[in-house]
């Protein structure tokens, strides 16, 4: 599992929450690129904060209603692949308790938003989620086996 400390942001930039995603999620400011928006719609998947998801996923694509309460997903580490004027490619990495035992996936995704007086989630567009092996290429993209990688988030 990721060890934080209670200050640093989930997404992974290293900084202080409030200084990070924080101000997004709080509603003290708006993302001003689609990376943004996407580290905080990441860090409010951690933090399971269902309302900021909604406000910040556009009404064309939004659900009526999210329900993370009994989601048994540990999100650990968001790595950002490749982010253009609209879209963001991300892995995201994550693990569940299936039968008593833990299980290590990843999301691989290219997420699209569009702006209007903010950025708003459009649609992502998944590429593959799939369990995590030890001798995998990490799907970090690093070029190196996931267990001299990113194995060490768990």
């Amino acid at each position: 599992m990721l060890t934080q400390t209670p200050h640093t942001c989930p997404c992974g930039s290293e900084q202080v929450f409030e200084a990070c995603c924080g101000k997004f999620i709080n509603n003290k400011e708006y993302p001003s690129t689609p990376e943004q928006l996407m580290r905080s719609r990441y860090s409010a998947y951690v933090l399971k904060n269902e309302n900021y998801l909604l406000n910040s996923w556009h009404e064309l694509t939004r659900p009526h209603s999210l329900d993370l309460s009994n989601d048994s997903t540990q999100w650990e580490k968001l790595s950002i692949i490749s982010s253009t004027e609209n879209t963001v490619h991300f892995v995201a990495f994550f693990s569940e308790s299936v039968n008593g035992k833990e299980n290590y996936f990843y999301l691989s995704e290219n997420s699209e938003f569009i702006k209007e007086q903010n950025w708003y989630y459009l649609k992502g567009m998944e590429l593959k989620t799939s369990e995590l092996t030890k001798n995998m290429p990490c799907p970090c993209q690093s070029g190196k086996k996931f267990k001299r990688c990113c194995a060490s988030i768990f």
